[in-house]
């Protein structure tokens, strides 16, 4: 049976994302009315997050987030969110089909900063978390660099050079461009022993609530334990998993929902 909903929670959440959307001071008739409450009820909710420090209050019938709930948000950050929250998911990953596993983020410089990992003891790739690497040419790079706009991906693709790491890696910007349309046409990349040599690797988005990529998820394996005819299975097991850790980060309307 499902944990109940504690619905003044959800509520008081929906009053909060009310005030974080706009950029102004907001007034409790518009907050109550966009979150489907009464005056009063509204008003109760928003003296209890005041005398928190959640809100606070800048003139008659309007308020503000507050500081204390800036600072609990400065506390954190995505990544170590994302870290947390995949963590688990990723050990399950290597444990059912014994690849190692990342999750990665695309750093403003187009890096791939590796913010979680699963292996196994056989591993020897040197991607441990807090590692930046190329993006061209691995796979959770190429799912993070194709959803970039386009005018962005272009200047990354005019700016290169891009090195061979090995005898496989895309190195021409053209070729390059057309993997990258390749990957958002299909919804996963592939690594095919590109970065290191003999190691084939499968990457698929995390999408947002707007459907954009704010993450993506791979598994590497050896490429003699993972040949061409697997790499679509694999990509279709982790667009599940990728699923999932979407639905954990980004609840779907449970305020709202909450609110009515």
């Amino acid at each position: 049976m499902a944990t109940p909903e504690i619905k003044s929670v959800g509520k008081a959440f929906a009053l909060l994302e009310c005030l974080a959307a706009d950029d102004t001071c907001v007034s409790l008739p518009s907050m109550a009315k966009r979150c489907g409450l009464s005056v009063a009820t509204a008003h109760r909710l928003l003296a209890t997050l005041e005398s928190l420090g959640a809100v606070i209050h800048t003139g008659p019938g309007e308020y503000a987030i507050g500081l204390r709930l800036l600072e609990l948000a400065r506390r954190s950050s995505f990544e170590a969110l994302l870290a947390s929250a995949t963590t688990p998911i990723l050990n399950r990953i290597t444990r059912t089909t014994g690849s190692t596993v990342h999750v990665g983020v695309l750093d403003p410089e187009r890096m791939v900063t590796y913010v979680a990992r699963s292996a196994t003891r056989a591993t020897r790739i040197p991607t441990m978390p807090g590692v930046k690497l190329e993006a061209y040419c691995s796979g959770l790079g190429k799912v993070l660099l194709a959803d970039l706009p386009a005018c962005e991906r272009d200047t990354y693709l005019s700016e290169g050079p891009f090195p061979a790491l090995t005898s496989r890696t895309i190195c021409e910007p053209e070729a390059l461009g057309r993997e990258l349309a390749t990957v958002r046409s299909r919804r996963f990349a592939v690594d095919d022993c590109e970065m290191f040599d003999n190691l084939r690797c499968v990457a698929v988005p995390i999408l947002g609530p707007d459907g954009r990529v704010v993450a993506a998820l791979s598994a590497s394996q050896n490429s003699a334990d993972l040949p061409g005819a697997k790499v679509g299975a694999l990509a279709a097991e982790l667009a599940g998993h990728a699923a999932a850790i979407s639905a954990k980060l980004f609840p779907r309307g449970g305020a709202h929902r909450a609110a009515h």
